[in-house]
């Protein structure tokens, strides 16, 4: 029998039907028949033809009142007799209440922007003070009222605001501050919808699988919830399942968004927001589909075990993934805590830079090297733990990585492209970097590009500082008013760049915000580029290695091919050996600094004697 354990209460179990209650009409209605005159006896004929009965008949309705009434009560009877009608309704609720919020908001800024401000006068102090102070109090008012939006109709439209939370190279603070609550505030799915969905999906009720199954999710996603469960066998799982209610609305929702891109980019031309509705239909058939991510689950630890058979040692694990359904997953239960629980960590010695230093190698790894990378890292799917034994991880703590739904594979032309991309900007390569992002972006705006890409400030890029110096308060108030002032370039660069570089860059963001929700050290800022610069190298080594390796296989031998073929595989290997050294002894240094240690303070010192 399943054992369904709950953490507060015992929960009521619904009836299976409703009862229907009816009033009976008298058969008859009691009649007098009246008289037309009272000297003679009325005929049959006429008795009839007089009659009227006793009781009094109501005023005619009026036509305008009657129809109204009437079709209320139509509606509200095929809503809940008829299925169709029912999903028809509230899907068209679903669509008014997002363009409505649509509608006022683009409204508000067009009458904001232009109208109300037509008392102020431009190059005024005082009055471009009031104008910041309005525009930022239409955007906090605007993001609040798309916010409350999203998390009316949930779903996909929660996916929706979390992506928009993450555009802080594109959004204005006020926007992405109100959408971060999304990233963590949703509704579970109720326990019988659940028990529902097993029915309609795999056709046999939760008690078929578990032996006990908790009652209160762990965990609660914009698309999904986790419950903790245990096997028939008595193993101990997590069991992922989809909110019953997307399916239903998931294509009338996708397409709603679409529309209300488009809807923006009509009243805002300056603006090309295309690239996120189109970005949605792609990715989040996926993501419903569960198999996908059971599939990415299983190919990613792959590429993992095999960075390790190859000497690559790695404190990711994933989760063994049991078996999988469209709209359920089971898998392998692991204890942990959020892998930006400073609490935690703290308790249990784990360093914050270390652990910044992993997450840089580990998607290094997959951009670089597999080409086949987790687009969001998030820290709610991100947890961490103790080294147990048997690990093979090098530090005292593993990374475990979840929810593999979005995932994307890179070409080997787009992985080196980005590799020679990132190389550039690391050696501030002003020429490279042009090159490269007009290439692999289709943009000459190279210096807002690389912006977008680093999340630093151009002049920072600009004079080789982007491993040697912090990314500072003042720099990222800089970076803020620059992004608000450009934000139709911004929207333009990402409308051209190709889709797979678009999630690159919402997995960066992450990367980035991560390392600053750990409070990690300054050197952690500057190591995360050098390690990602070392996975360049290793990869336009191993292309440039390749590139050699047919071409004398293609020709002919020859004693002028042979000397030619071993200059240019010096030449690869020497900038390979330079580049990755070099960045060894960076990131060493930076280790030492940061534990202070005492060879860093005795070569700290030898250095300031010496300058």
């Amino acid at each position: 029998m399943l054992m369904l354990r709950s953490t507060s209460s015992s929960i009521a179990h619904a009836c299976g039907g409703s009862l229907r209650r009816t009033t009976a009409l008298p058969r008859q209605f009691p009649l007098r028949f009246q008289s037309t005159s009272s000297s003679s006896k009325p005929s049959l004929a006429s008795s009839y033809a007089n009659w009227s009965p006793s009781i009094a008949l109501p005023r005619r309705i009026p036509l305008k009142v009657a129809v109204p009434v009437l079709s209320l009560a139509t509606g509200v009877f095929l809503y809940n007799v008829s299925d169709s009608f029912r999903h028809t309704t509230l899907a068209l609720q679903r669509v008014m209440l997002a363009a409505e919020a649509v509608v006022v908001v683009g409204v508000d800024y067009k009458y904001t922007l232009d109208w109300a401000n037509r008392d102020l006068k431009e190059g005024d102090l005082i009055d471009d003070q009031v104008r910041l102070e309005r525009k930022s109090q239409l955007h906090k008012r605007s993001a609040d009222r798309m916010r409350e939006m999203l998390r009316k109709n949930g779903g996909i439209y929660i996916k929706l605001g979390q992506h928009l939370a993450s555009l802080k190279y594109l959004l204005p603070d006020e926007w992405t501050t109100a959408m971060e609550p999304l990233q963590d505030r949703c509704t579970p799915s109720t326990i019988e919808s659940i028990q529902a969905l097993f029915l309609s999906d795999i056709g046999q009720p939760v008690s078929a699988f578990f032996s006990s199954f908790d009652l209160e999710p762990i965990g609660v996603a914009s698309l999904a919830q986790v419950h903790r469960a245990t096997l028939l066998d008595g193993r101990e799982v997590a069991v992922k399942i989809q909110h019953p209610a997307l399916q239903e609305f998931s294509t009338i929702d996708i397409k709603t968004v679409a529309a209300l891109t488009s809807f923006v980019a009509y009243v805002f031309p300056e603006f090309e927001f295309s690239w996120l509705s189109e970005e949605m239909q792609v990715s989040l058939p996926k993501e419903l589909n569960f198999n996908f991510e059971a599939a990415n689950s299983a190919r990613v630890n792959a590429n993992f075990n095999q960075a390790r058979a190859e000497g690559s040692k790695s404190t990711i694990k994933v989760p063994d993934v049991i078996w999988s359904k469209n709209r359920v997953l089971v898998m392998e239960f692991m204890v942990g805590a959020r892998i930006d629980d400073l609490e935690y960590l703290k308790e249990h010695d784990i360093k914050v830079s270390e652990v910044s230093k992993e997450m840089a190698r580990t998607f290094s790894q997959m951009i670089y090297k597999d080409g086949f990378v987790h687009c969001d890292p998030h820290p709610g799917n991100l947890m961490i733990r103790p080294t147990p034994t048997g690990s093979s991880s090098p530090r005292n703590f593993e990374i475990i990585l979840l929810d593999h739904g979005l995932y994307r594979e890179l070409t080997p032309e787009f992985r080196l492209d980005y590799a020679h991309l990132w190389t550039a900007i690391i050696a501030s390569d002003e020429k490279e970097i042009k090159y490269r992002a007009l290439k692999l972006g289709g943009t000459d705006a190279y210096q807002l590009f690389s912006c977008i890409l680093t999340g630093r400030d151009w002049s920072v890029v600009q004079d080789n500082q982007l491993t040697k110096k912090v990314r500072t308060k003042d720099e990222m108030v800089k970076i803020a008013d620059g992004a608000g002032n450009r934000i139709a370039e911004i929207a333009d660069i990402l409308a051209k760049v190709p889709r797979d570089l678009l999630l690159l860059f919402k997995t960066n963001d992450l990367l980035r915000a991560l390392d600053e929700d750990l409070g990690a050290d300054d050197g952690s800022q500057m190591r995360t580029f050098a390690v990602m610069g070392q996975y360049c190298a290793q990869a336009i080594y191993e292309a440039d290695r390749a590139v050699i390796r047919s071409n004398v296989v293609a020709s002919k031998i020859t004693v002028s091919l042979l000397t030619k073929t071993v200059k240019t595989w010096f030449k690869t290997y020497w900038t390979y050996m330079r580049t990755t050294l070099s960045l060894d002894l960076f990131i060493l240094w930076i280790d030492m600094e940061q534990t202070q240690s005492l060879l860093y303070l005795v070569l700290a010192r030898i250095g300031k004697l010496i300058c």
